[in-house]
């Protein structure tokens, strides 16, 4: 009596298979360069489109400029194939990875229409792009937030005036911001490496620049490397060396990228990963995952020591940080301000000038900080709702898991088998 052994298919893990899974497989892997190269054209129309890309090279040689109408050509008919694909019997991973290309490329084809002059509206956009509604707020929270905030800050009269003077003795010294900022990257990167395994190679450097509508940005090289970019425009406050730090290096944008490439790119083959449209469904994890870090490093006490008894003292700064602590923490509540000031502006209900405007009164912003960050409502528009939004829906998922050592892993899942808006708002 002989046995015979079955195989199960790698894919779907059924022995009767007959190689249609394979054949799939090859189709979703064609789809993805085809997604790939379609990315990198829109990108050649729109510079700040491709935000990072570590694909085979030869895909991107020899790109010509290719007109929009002809690559939303393309786009549509990749999404008939891609829905054509999605209606057989998949595996649970190809399903995945079907729905994702999917979203992305319904993505890609809402960008073409607003390059090619289509007016889109602030909840058009976010929808369109980054696959989510993020919610509306008016005015009135914002000045009971404020009215808060005027029982808190020290000294009399505009409040705007008081807070800007308030935390000018929180101002990291310009001749010390590389030591501070520094300090809170390797710091970022050690409490990181505690929970997430990273790899040997993995390294980043900085750069001090200046005339961005950003604060700071990470530039990933691809090969685990990063080039993380802080912007001198504006001074650096002490509190945001630690968010910067995580934010642009550890656990976010920095480890966000590199684990894809490791475990997708290169352990997997799945090529759509290799590249990242930056008006696109992966920056609302992206932002929100790499704003929510900082809370999973440390707890606000630990924050708080480490602040004073390290950064402080590299930036020369003395002052009731237990104080700065609470004024700062009611004031980020004013966080979705971004949202309300940038949606009027976008829709046309409010110019630049009240746009600042109403950064100052009701953000307490700085003039010149508001100028620059209305600029920046007017190269990224909706893509504002990615930090704010982003971050809630991140903690609400991650925080389901109430064992600190287990949010770890369900974060470092999101980051290495990313979800788009919808697959982790629901």
């Amino acid at each position: 009596m002989s046995l015979v052994t079955f195989i199960n298919c790698p894919i779907c893990q059924q022995y009767d298979c007959s190689h249609h899974c394979v054949v799939r497989n090859s189709q979703v892997d064609n789809l993805a360069q085809q997604y790939v190269t379609l990315v990198l054209n829109v990108g050649l129309h729109q510079p700040l489109y491709v935000d990072a890309y570590y694909g085979p090279e030869t895909w991107r040689q020899g790109l010509s400029l290719q007109p929009l109408p002809q690559l939303r050509e393309t786009c549509q008919s990749l999404c008939v194939e891609l829905g054509r694909i999605s209606t057989m019997p998949l595996s649970h991973t190809l399903s995945e990875r079907v729905s994702f290309l999917a979203k992305q490329l319904d993505s890609v084809a809402v960008f073409l229409r607003s390059l090619s002059g289509e007016p889109l509206s602030f909840t058009e956009e976010s929808l369109g792009l980054y696959d989510v509604r993020a919610p509306k707020y008016t005015l009135d929270r914002f000045i009971e937030c404020r009215d808060q905030l005027a029982k808190l800050v020290p000294g009399d009269g505009d409040l705007t005036a008081r807070f800007t003077a308030y935390r000018q003795q929180f101002i990291v010294p310009s001749e010390r911001v590389a030591a501070v900022f520094s300090a809170a990257v390797e710091r970022a990167r050690a409490l990181t490496a505690m929970h997430i395994d990273l790899p040997e190679n993995e390294r980043f450097s900085i750069e001090y620049v200046t005339d961005k509508v950003w604060t700071a940005y990470n530039w990933y090289q691809g090969s685990c490397s990063s080039l993380i970019e802080l912007n001198q425009d504006q001074p650096l406050y002490l509190e945001r060396a630690l968010e910067l730090a995580s934010h642009e290096g550890y656990p976010g944008h920095h480890v966000f990228n590199l684990l894809q490439e490791r475990d997708l790119v290169s352990g997997r083959g799945w090529l759509e990963y290799a590249i990242y449209p930056l008006y696109s469904p992966i920056s609302f994890l992206s932002e929100g995952s790499a704003n929510y870090g900082l809370s999973l490093l440390m707890s606000q006490q630990e924050r708080l020591e480490y602040e004073r008894d390290v950064l402080m003292p590299l930036a020369g700064i003395e002052g009731d940080i237990v104080q700065y602590y609470q004024i700062m923490t009611l004031y980020k509540q004013l966080a979705y301000l971004d949202n309300l000031v940038c949606q009027q502006l976008t829709d046309g209900e409010i110019d630049d000038v009240r746009a600042a405007e109403m950064l100052v009164e009701f953000g307490l912003y700085t003039d010149s900080k508001a100028k620059q960050r209305v600029a920046f409502y007017r190269s990224n528009r909706s893509y504002v709702i990615n930090y704010n939004y982003g971050e809630d829906c991140v903690r609400e998922w991650v925080e389901k898991e109430p064992d600190s050592k287990r949010r770890w892993q369900r974060f470092e899942a999101l980051l290495k088998r990313p979800r788009t808006a919808s697959g982790f708002t629901r």
